[in-house]
């Protein structure tokens, strides 16, 4: 399966953990290459297990997004050390925990996928991402990226 990102958006920016002026963006760097999502930005404290991540896909249906059954919820390390399709994405990109404060760009994910299911349930979906301090639930960063899942056969 091929998850291409299509579009993102930075929805909420917490101006006491982040610098305002963080962004998201989606870029190809050529007719044929794949395309690439770029988040870039300042923290203002060192992020480790301190920060959870969750992740949840919403598909499109009707002309409307819908929550679906694909969530995750990971603190930072965990995703990162552990994980094998969001934090092996991150880790490609030469993300570690923890992550020190100051300017983070963390450039050219793509999703590895190597892991991911042959089968995904549907084709158009959005990926909204929230990070929240892991002990109040604070919000500190929500954005989406709208993608679409095309599917692999093999043929045999």
């Amino acid at each position: 399966m091929d998850v291409v990102p299509e579009r993102a958006n930075m929805e909420y920016i917490n101006p006491k953990y982040i610098y305002p002026g963080a962004k998201v963006t989606v870029r190809r760097y050529g007719r044929k290459s794949r395309y690439y999502i770029n988040i870039m930005g300042s923290t203002k404290h060192t992020w480790s297990d301190n920060v959870t991540l969750t992740l949840g896909v919403s598909q499109l249906l009707h002309n409307e997004y819908r929550p679906s059954f694909v969530q995750m919820k990971y603190k930072l390390c965990n995703l990162i050390n552990n994980e094998p399709f969001v934090g092996g994405a991150v880790r490609n990109v030469g993300l570690v925990c923890p992550m020190r404060a100051g300017v983070q760009n963390i450039m050219n994910i793509t999703a590895p996928t190597e892991h991911y299911p042959s089968v995904f349930p549907f084709e158009h979906g959005r990926l909204e991402v929230s990070l929240n301090v892991t002990d109040t639930k604070e919000q500190m960063l929500l954005f989406y990226v709208v993608a679409s899942f095309k599917q692999k056969f093999t043929g045999k």
